[in-house]
C-alpha cells in the first residue's frame, strides 16, 4: 500500500504556501495518484511528488506539467512561479559576463563583442578626420561603444559626459591628464577662452582624442561646444533624434550610424562574453534571442534577459530552461515597464498612458503592432521612457523598444479599454495616407460619420492629425453652407416648394454632378468598410457622374472587393496564402496547420489536395512546390494542378530554399544555417547550393558561383542567377549575374548598390530588375540592356520600413506590396520618371501580389483576417464593360431612391 504524503506543517513561507496550493490543486482534480500524474505529465512520480514537497522550488517546466496534468490554467501559475523565483533567485556573482541595465565600461572591454567592425570604422575616421559624429538611437549602445570599444582601441583618449554642467564635466575629465592644475582652474580657463583647450592638447598631449558622450546634453552650452570643436581629434556621440540640432550648431564631420546589431553580431555579443570565462550558452537560447532581437534596438533588454538567465544557470551553462524560467525578453520588458510606472505620480502616469497608446497600431484584423510616431508630449517624459528602455527615440520618431513591451499587462489592459479609439485612429492614419497619395485631393478628406468619430479622439491626435480633421471639418461646413444656399434660392423662386429637413438630405431633388458623384463615392466607401454588397454599383455611379482620379481609384477597389476570391471551408483565420507565379494555383493553410492546394479561376477558388501532415509551402512555382515540415526539413513536390500533387523527395538536410524559378526548373538555397532573418548560424559551414530539377526525383547539383551570398534570385526560366554580396566595411552590395548551364559564367555586368540588398526580382521577360535595399525598403528598378550596364529607371521610396514584395506585369508595370499598402507604377525606357497608377492602403497583407496575364489583373491579399484574394483590374473601361455585360451595374429603383431621393437616375451603361 503506497505511503501517504509528508505533511507540510504550517504554511508560513511563500514556498510552503506554493507547495500547499499544488497539493490542493491535485485534490480538486480528484486526487489522482502520482503515478497517474506522471503518465499525464511525462515526469517521474518522484519529481512530481517533490514539486509539492515544499523543500525547494520546482522548475517552471515541472510546475506547469503538474498544473496541466491537473487540468488547470497554467497562466496564473506561471506568474506566481516567477514572483516566487524572484525571491529565491541567486544574487548576481561578481564575474557575470553581462552588464545588465548598465553600459559597458573600460573594465568590460574584454567582454565587449559584436561591435568590432564599428569600432574599427570609427578609429579609421579618427585618424583621417578632425570631427567624427557617431549617431544612434536610444539604447543602441553609444556609451558602451565609447567606453568599452573606442577607449581601449585608441592610444590616448578620454571620455567626457557633459551632464548638467558641461564645462565643469570637461574640466573634471581632463584634470587628471594635465599636470599641475585642478578641475576648477581648467573650467575657469576654458570659460575665459575656449581655445585654451586646443593649445593645451597641442602642447602636452598632441595625440589625445576626446570622446564626448551624450553631446545632445550640451548643445546649448556655447563655451563647451566652442572648446571641444577646436580640438585636433574629437568623437561626438549623439542620440539620433538630436542629429539636426548638431547640424544647426555647425557640428558637421564624418557621420557614422550605430545600426541595430545583425544576427551574427548579436550572436557574438551573446556567446563570446560567456565563452571568455569558460561558460556556454545553449543553442536554443541563442536562437530565441537572435530571432527576437536581431536588427532591432533591443540590446538593453537582451542584456537584462541574459543577466536573469545567468542567475539561473546550470553549472556554467546558460540553459533554455533557465531562460524560460526568467521569462525572457517579455518578462524583462514587463518588469522594466512596471517598475518605471510605479515611480510616476498620477499626472505623469496619465501622460505615460497616452504616450504608450499613441505608439500602438491596431490593424484591420484586430492585431496590435508597434507604430512609429512623434507623440505630442513632454520631452522630459520621453527621455525617462527611453532611459527605462521602454521606447526608442530615433531620427524618424518614437517607437516601443520591442514587441515584448506590448505584453506588459498594464498596457494590454489599456489597449482593450481603448480598442475602439485605436481602431478609429488607425482608420484616420490610413485616410491621411490616401489623402497625401492623392496630392491632397479634397475629395479624400473625411466627412460624415467618420469625421464625427475622428473629432471624438481629441487629445489622442497629433498636430498633423488635428490639422487633417480641421480641414475635413472646414470642407464639411462649406458643403452644408452651399446646400442651405441652394435651398434658400429654391424657396425664393418656387413658392410652396416642399423643403425637406437637412437630416433627410437624400430627398433633395437637385444635386450637382460633383455632389452626386461625391455622395455615391461616399456610399461605396462606407459599404466597402462594412464589407457589404453593391459597393461597386455606387462607385460606378460616382465615376460616371463625376469622373476623377479619386472616383476611379474607388471604382477599381470596389470592383476588386466585390469580386474577391475567398477560400471557404477549411482554411483557418489569417491563414498563409502562397500564389503560383501565373495566379492559377494557390497554397492555403488549413485550420490544423497543413497547407492545401487550390485552383484559381477568374473569380473563384476550388479546393484540391492537401500536402503531408503539418507541411507548409515555402515556395510555389507553376509545376513544383517546396514544403517545410514541423522538424524544419524541406521537401519537393510535383504540382500539375490543385488535385494532382505528388511527393518527389526530401531536400538535403538543413537546406533552406531561397528561390525557386517560376518554371520550376532550378532551385537555390543555403545549407549549414537557418537563413530566416534573425536565426543563428550553428556552425561556420554555411554555403549556398544550386540544383537542376529536370529530373525532380534526382536533382542534379550545379556549380554555385558565389560561396555564401546574402541574397539570390532566379530568372523566369531558371537559366540566370543573380547573387548579392554585402561588403560591410564599404557599405555596398555587389550584384553579379550568372548564366547557368553545363558551366556557370557571367552573363552581364555587375551592379553595385549602396546599402544592404534585401531582395532581387526579375521580370518575366528579363528586361527589368527590381532591387530592394534595407532598412529603408527603397526599391530601385533597373532596365537591363544586353552587353551594357543596367540603367536606373525608377526609385520607389516609402516611409514604411517593412519589406517590399515586388511583381512585374507584362507591359512595363511594376507592383509593390509593403505591409498593407499596394501600389503599381508605370515604367518607361525613355528616362521619363515612372507614373504611379495605383496606391491602395489597407490591402496587401505583406504578401506578394501576382500578375495574371490571362486576366490582366493583379491578385492582391485582402486586408481582412480571413484568407481572400482581390482581383485588382486597372482598366476602368474593362471594369465597366464587364459589369454592364453581366447586368451587375444598375442599382434597383429602391436602392436609388433610398440613397439619392428624387434625383434623376443616371444611366451608367
Amino acid at each position: 500500500m503506497p505511503r501517504g504524503e509528508r505533511p507540510l506543517g504550517p504554511e508560513d513561507t511563500a514556498l510552503l504556501r506554493f507547495a500547499g496550493d499544488l497539493r490542493r490543486l491535485r485534490d480538486q482534480a480528484g486526487k489522482p495518484s502520482y503515478r497517474e500524474l506522471a503518465r499525464r505529465a511525462n515526469y517521474s512520480p518522484t519529481a512530481l511528488s517533490d514539486a509539492a514537497g515544499g523543500r525547494k522550488l520546482p522548475s517552471l517546466a515541472l510546475t506547469l506539467a503538474f498544473v496541466k496534468a491537473c487540468e488547470a490554467d497554467p497562466a496564473p501559475w506561471t506568474k506566481r512561479w516567477r514572483e516566487l523565483a524572484a525571491e529565491h533567485a541567486l544574487p548576481l556573482q561578481p564575474n557575470a559576463p553581462y552588464p545588465g541595465a548598465a553600459a559597458f565600461t573600460e573594465h568590460d572591454a574584454k567582454s565587449f563583442f559584436g561591435r568590432e567592425c564599428l569600432v574599427e570604422q570609427v578609429v579609421e575616421s579618427v585618424k583621417a578626420n578632425q570631427l567624427t559624429l557617431v549617431c544612434g538611437a536610444s539604447g543602441s549602445g553609444r556609451t558602451s561603444l565609447l567606453q568599452a570599444g573606442l577607449l581601449p582601441a585608441l592610444d590616448d583618449a578620454v571620455v567626457v559626459t557633459p551632464g548638467a554642467k558641461p564645462l565643469e564635466a570637461l574640466a573634471e575629465a581632463l584634470a587628471g591628464i594635465f599636470e599641475n592644475t585642478t578641475a576648477d582652474q581648467l573650467a575657469e580657463e576654458f570659460r575665459q577662452d575656449p581655445d585654451h583647450l586646443r593649445l593645451r592638447i597641442r602642447q602636452h598631449r598632441p595625440d589625445l582624442v576626446l570622446l564626448v558622450d551624450d553631446v545632445e546634453q550640451a548643445l546649448d552650452a556655447d563655451d563647451f561646444i566652442a572648446a571641444i570643436t577646436r580640438c585636433p581629434r574629437v568623437v561626438l556621440a549623439v542620440r539620433a533624434d538630436h542629429r539636426r540640432r548638431c547640424h544647426d550648431k555647425g557640428l558637421r564631420g564624418t557621420e557614422i550610424t550605430v545600426e541595430p546589431m545583425s544576427a551574427d553580431q548579436l550572436r557574438r555579443a551573446i556567446t563570446e562574453p560567456a565563452a571568455r570565462i569558460g561558460a556556454a550558452v545553449e543553442t536554443a537560447v541563442i536562437a530565441r534571442l537572435v530571432a527576437d532581437a536581431a536588427n532591432q534596438h533591443a540590446l538593453p533588454l537582451v542584456q537584462l534577459a541574459l543577466v536573469e538567465t545567468w542567475r539561473r544557470k546550470r553549472g556554467m551553462t546558460l540553459s533554455l530552461a533557465g531562460f524560460e524560467e526568467s521569462g525572457g525578453l517579455e518578462h524583462v520588458a514587463a518588469q522594466a515597464a512596471q517598475s518605471f510606472f510605479d515611480t510616476l505620480g498620477e499626472d505623469d502616469r496619465r501622460a505615460a498612458r497616452q504616450v504608450f497608446l499613441r505608439l500602438i497600431s491596431l490593424q484591420r484584423n484586430g492585431i496590435v503592432h508597434r507604430g512609429s510616431r512623434r507623440p505630442v508630449t513632454d520631452g522630459h517624459l520621453l527621455d525617462l521612457l527611453a532611459k527605462a528602455r521602454l521606447v526608442t527615440l530615433t531620427e524618424d520618431g518614437v517607437e516601443l523598444t520591442h514587441d515584448a513591451v506590448l505584453r506588459w499587462p498594464e498596457l494590454a489592459t489599456w489597449i482593450e479599454e481603448e480598442r475602439d479609439n485605436l481602431s478609429t485612429h488607425q482608420q484616420l492614419v490610413t485616410a491621411m495616407e490616401l489623402w497625401e497619395a492623392s496630392d491632397r485631393d479634397p475629395q479624400a478628406l473625411y466627412r460624415g460619420a467618420r469625421l464625427r468619430k475622428a473629432k471624438e479622439l481629441g487629445a489622442f491626435l497629433t498636430a498633423q492629425e488635428r490639422s487633417f480633421v480641421a480641414l475635413s471639418t472646414k470642407r464639411e461646413t462649406r458643403r452644408s453652407t452651399a446646400l442651405i444656399a441652394v435651398m434658400a434660392v429654391l424657396i425664393a423662386l418656387v413658392p410652396g416648394t416642399v423643403v425637406y429637413a437637412l437630416s433627410n438630405e437624400r430627398k433633395i431633388s437637385a444635386l450637382t454632378d460633383r455632389e452626386l458623384g461625391g455622395k455615391a463615392i461616399s456610399e461605396s466607401e462606407a459599404l466597402m468598410e462594412q464589407r457589404r454588397p453593391y459597393a461597386d454599383k455606387y462607385a460606378l455611379v460616382g465615376y460616371k457622374v463625376y469622373p476623377s482620379a479619386e472616383a476611379e481609384k474607388v471604382l477599381r477597389l470596389a470592383n476588386a472587393m466585390t469580386r474577391g476570391i475567398p477560400f471557404t471551408g477549411t482554411p483557418g483565420d489569417d491563414a498563409d496564402v502562397v500564389v503560383a507565379p501565373r495566379g492559377e494555383l494557390a497554397a492555403v493553410t488549413d485550420q490544423d496547420g497543413t497547407d492545401r492546394m487550390w485552383n484559381l479561376d477568374e473569380d473563384r477558388a476550388e479546393p484540391g489536395k492537401r500536402f503531408a501532415d503539418r507541411h507548409r509551402v515555402v515556395k510555389l512555382s507553376d509545376r513544383r512546390a517546396v514544403t517545410r515540415d514541423n522538424a524544419g526539413q524541406e521537401h519537393l513536390w510535383a504540382v500539375d494542378g490543385a488535385k494532382d500533387v505528388t511527393y518527389l523527395k526530401s531536400l538535403p538536410n538543413r537546406f533552406r530554399t531561397l528561390d525557386l524559378s517560376p518554371d520550376g526548373s532550378r532551385i537555390v538555397g543555403k545549407v549549414g544555417a537557418a537563413v530566416d532573418a534573425g536565426l543563428p548560424t550553428p556552425d561556420e559551414s554555411e554555403h549556398a547550393e544550386l540544383f537542376d530539377l529536370s529530373d525532380p526525383r534526382h536533382p542534379r547539383e550545379l556549380p554555385m558561383p558565389v560561396h555564401n551570398p546574402e541574397t539570390v534570385s532566379l530568372s523566369q526560366d531558371g537559366r540566370e542567377l543573380a547573387t548579392a554580396v554585402w561588403d560591410r566595411a564599404a557599405g555596398v552590395t555587389t550584384i553579379e549575374f550568372w548564366r547557368i548551364g553545363g558551366t556557370v559564367e557571367r552573363s552581364a555586368l555587375s551592379l553595385v548598390q549602396h546599402g544592404y540588398v534585401r531582395g532581387i526580382t526579375y521580370s518575366a521577360d528579363g528586361r527589368w530588375l527590381a532591387v530592394e535595399r534595407s532598412p529603408e525598403s527603397v526599391v530601385d528598378v533597373w532596365q537591363r540592356v544586353p552587353g551594357e550596364a543596367p540603367l536606373l529607371r525608377a526609385r520607389l521610396e516609402t516611409t514604411l520600413r517593412s519589406g517590399a514584395r515586388v511583381t512585374f506585369a507584362s507591359d512595363d508595370r511594376v507592383a509593390v506590396v509593403r505591409d498593407n499598402v499596394f501600389e503599381v507604377q508605370r515604367l518607361y525606357t525613355s528616362g521619363r520618371p515612372s507614373d504611379r497608377l495605383v496606391y491602395v492602403v489597407g490591402h496587401g497583407n505583406s504578401t506578394r501580389a501576382v500578375y495574371r496575364p490571362q486576366h490582366d489583373d493583379f491578385l492582391v491579399r485582402s486586408g481582412s483576417q480571413a484568407p481572400e484574394l482581390l482581383p485588382y483590374v486597372l482598366d476602368s473601361a474593362r471594369i465597366i464593360k464587364r459589369m454592364c455585360e453581366k447586368d451587375g451595374a444598375r442599382l434597383t429603383d429602391s436602392e436609388w431612391v433610398k440613397s439619392f431621393g428624387e434625383v434623376e437616375r443616371v444611366d451608367v451603361c
